[in-house]
């Protein structure tokens, strides 16, 4: 369902050297402090974590202008976003498609009715735009018909799995046709941070005047902390106290929190991230359009990820050829509306990049 699992890859493939472009992680790991660190905090595993995180939510608070009351840390985007639809228990939900499977899931643990938006393989940038009196108008009818009835909307941007962004227009635009029909929206901001600085922008700034909005961050991808598992919500303090009523108390344990504090600390760290992310998808995209491969589509991206059109063969045997030749990518088939056409890959290091490109000429013939 997931990608990531190079266990199960070793199982099935027979080796045990892979370059995995099958998970979303930043590949230039965490902040070189945070190895250090980890070890000087170890003598912290003998006590029980900080149930509110105090210091940890003072630091994020601090980084996106709010109050550490606004702030409620769990152990990875995941255990969060199933914590809070089991707090809010709603009847009826929407979730625009393609989208991350675990919505879903989320959803149906709480036995909702689940409805759907389609938005295709465009992500965002198939939905009208709002520019203009008749696309803004568009936008609102399709919305508005869209959520009403519904008690929450899951909303992602950068979106999964298409790379596209939510124009801060069309965002607000959302926001205050769910609040006006009582709709509860968790927008996940999983990957924000690998967004350039002009498309950077957070949905927390609409948190004062939209009780209804909690916002979804992860630590887990961009500052590469996979295997520690960390996130936040962020929301008014009234609905997060409200969470907190059905979750484990303490589901961050005290390494992740140290780890979380260090990577804050490193001012410089995302801007570095970003600039080589960036240079390597400059880098990718050339290099496949050069390539010519006539049986695959290579669609746009604003984040480290991207989707490939499969044509000729499915996306099932493209993942499985390049799996025998070392390379995990990611099968959209779980994803409603990609089945059997589209792959995902992830963005890393140029070398990594080099290799996916020789894989697929070896594959495509």
């Amino acid at each position: 369902m997931h990608g990531g699992n190079l266990r199960e890859a070793r199982e099935k493939y027979g080796r045990e050297d892979f370059i995995d472009l099958s998970a979303n992680i930043n590949p230039f790991g965490p902040p070189s402090g945070v190895w250090q660190h980890l070890i000087e905090s170890l003598p912290e595993i003998t006590h029980y974590p900080d149930p509110e995180y105090k210091r940890l939510t003072q630091k994020l608070g601090q980084r996106f202008d709010l109050s550490p009351e606004q702030i409620l840390m769990g152990n990875g985007a995941g255990e969060l976003l199933f914590s809070l639809t089991l707090a809010l228990h709603p009847k009826r939900v929407l979730i625009p498609v393609p989208g991350f499977s675990e919505y879903e899931r989320a959803a149906q643990a709480v036995k909702a009715e689940i409805f759907h938006l389609t938005l295709g393989v465009d992500g965002w940038d198939s939905l009208p735009h709002v520019d203009s009196p008749e696309g803004r108008q568009k936008f609102i009818d399709l919305w508005q018909k869209a959520l009403t009835g519904c008690e929450l909307v899951y909303l992602n941007s950068p979106h999964n799995p298409t790379g596209s962004v939510l124009a801060f227009e069309q965002l607000q635009l959302i926001l205050e046709i769910a609040k006006s029909l009582n709709c509860w929206v968790l927008f996940d901001e999983s990957f924000y941070d690998f967004l350039n600085e002009e498309r950077r922008c957070s949905a927390n700034i609409f948190l004062k005047e939209n009780p209804k909005l909690i916002v979804l961050y992860s630590m887990t991808k961009f500052f590469s902390l996979p295997g520690i598992r960390l996130g936040a919500l962020f929301a008014q303090a009234e609905v997060l106290a409200c969470v907190r009523k059905f979750r484990d108390p303490w589901s961050v344990n005290v390494l992740a929190e140290e780890a979380g504090l260090e990577v804050l600390d490193d001012m410089d760290y995302p801007d570095e991230v970003r600039q080589e992310l960036d240079e390597s998808r400059d880098f990718f995209y050339t290099q496949f359009k050069n390539a010519h491969f006539e049986s695959l589509i290579l669609h746009s991206t604003h984040v480290n990820f991207a989707l490939i059109e499969v044509k000729e063969r499915t996306a099932i045997e493209v993942v499985e050829a390049l799996g025998r030749l070392g390379v995990l990518v990611r099968n959209c088939d779980n994803f409603q509306g990609m089945e059997g056409q589209y792959i995902r890959v992830a963005i890393k290091d140029k070398e990594s990049m080099k290799h996916l490109l020789e894989r697929l000429r070896v594959m495509v013939g």
